[in-house]
C-alpha cells in the first residue's frame, strides 16, 4: 500500500469529520441530541453526494438521493426544517460553485 495515499486518505477523513460537524456547531446547544444526529447525518450525506457523484453510477446516486430525502424527512419530523433547508441550500450553492 502506498504510504502517501494512506496519509492523504487519513487527512481527508479528519477533514471530512471536522467539516461534517461545522455547519451546525455554533447553535448545537439549542438542538436535542436526536436533532443534532439527523442534521449531521444530512450534512454528511450531502457532502458524500457532492464528493462522490463523479464516481457513482446511476443506482449509487439514487441510493444517496433517497437517503438524503429520508433524512430530510426525519429532520422535518423533528422540527428542524429551517436548519435542514439551510444545509440543502449550502450544498447546492457549493456544488454550483465547484
Amino acid at each position: 500500500m502506498n504510504p502517501t495515499w494512506t496519509e492523504a486518505k487519513l487527512k481527508g477523513l479528519r477533514e471530512d469529520r471536522e467539516a461534517m460537524l461545522s455547519p451546525i456547531k455554533e447553535t448545537e446547544g439549542s438542538f436535542s441530541p436526536l436533532q443534532t444526529y439527523f442534521l449531521r447525518r444530512l450534512n454528511r450525506l450531502l457532502r458524500l453526494r457532492t464528493e462522490q457523484s463523479g464516481q457513482l453510477n446511476e443506482d449509487g446516486l439514487r441510493l444517496i438521493d433517497r437517503a438524503i430525502y429520508s433524512t430530510y424527512c426525519d429532520t422535518v419530523d423533528l422540527g428542524v426544517t429551517a436548519e435542514a433547508q439551510d444545509l440543502l441550500h449550502r450544498s447546492v450553492a457549493s456544488s454550483a460553485g465547484a
